[in-house]
């Protein structure tokens, strides 16, 4: 991991020396993967979802009536564990499908009472979450992280 100081360091706080890992990008946004899924797995326990559960929770309500297929693609989740993410929500009581008007072999996804509040109780933890990692950052910096980040998914 990275010290205060940015070098690169194991568990015994002695330096490592990471070779050519040092500046390598993909790397670096694993170690950050990590660090924010475990984060994220403590700060959100109460609200009992992974982090594609939640960012599909988010999305399906944010854009009602959006396909299956669709949101499987906006979260790079594969179909078929897009379907099982799905058929556990509905199990829940979280998610339902809905035939749209005028087309009667689509199935649009809708956030139900339930899945709407739990949405709404999870988003000022979710918020107060991505706070706390990013905290080290100024609100410019965050900003700019975030731009790169957004910019450097775009080119997949």
């Amino acid at each position: 991991m990275l010290d205060r100081a940015g070098l690169m360091r194991d568990s015994s706080g002695d330096d490592l020396d990471y070779g050519a890992l040092e500046e390598a990008t993909g790397f670096h946004l694993r170690l950050a993967q990590v660090g924010m899924f475990a984060a994220f797995h403590e700060d959100m326990a109460e609200h009992g979802f992974s982090p594609a559960e939640t960012s599909a929770l988010i999305l399906v309500g944010a854009n009602p009536g959006i396909r299956h297929g669709r949101l499987a693609e906006a979260l790079c989740i594969r179909l078929a564990h897009m379907s099982k993410l799905l058929q556990r929500f509905e199990a829940a009581g979280l998610v339902e499908r809905r035939r749209p008007e005028g087309d009667r072999r689509a199935l649009a996804l809708h956030l139900t009472a339930e899945g709407e509040s739990r949405v709404a109780a999870l988003l000022p933890d979710l918020a107060a979450h991505d706070a706390r990692q990013t905290a080290t950052l100024t609100p410019a910096e965050r900003a700019e992280f975030l731009r790169l980040l957004r910019k450097y998914a775009a080119q997949g």
